[in-house]
């Protein structure tokens, strides 16, 4: 299906919205990739510089879960785990949604720090990564 859908875009010129939760298929029918976390975008990017350079805590989460089809890289690779419950939709956190679940948060801000993701909201903005993170620290990592 997905090899149709890529050949149908190749041969009438079409774009496509294309909503998904696995990444593996993201990574190979879409150009343009937007993360999203309780209803708001939290990076956007290509395709291809964001897989190889996720720089949103949550991005990084989910790109290191990508299973990796060389077994001796997928050994020696970091996987981000997530912990926490994922915060009510309807009820989310202050400043950053993210921040209840984000391991930066919980091992590497200062208390001031902290206090901006608990106060303000962080707006989509390149923090030098080549494409916009909603991250007040965003910074690109390499995860595959």
């Amino acid at each position: 299906m997905v090899n149709l859908l890529e050949e149908l875009q190749d041969r009438l010129s079409l774009a496509y919205l294309f909503i998904a939760h696995d990444l593996s298929v993201i990574r190979h029918i879409s150009d343009q990739v937007a993360v999203m976390y309780l209803g708001r975008m939290m990076e956007f990017g290509t395709r291809d510089d964001l897989f190889a350079r996720p720089s949103h805590p949550y991005t990084q989460a989910l790109m290191s879960a990508v299973p990796v089809p060389d077994p001796v890289r997928e050994r020696q690779r970091r996987r981000l785990l997530l912990t926490g419950e994922m915060p009510s939709p309807s009820n989310p956190p202050s400043g950053c949604r993210f921040r209840t679940r984000c391991p930066k948060f919980a091992n590497d801000l200062s208390e001031g720090q902290q206090r901006r993701c608990i106060d303000e909201r962080p707006e989509l903005v390149d923090h030098g990564t080549g494409h916009p993170a909603a991250c007040h620290y965003a910074e690109a990592v390499a995860v595959l």
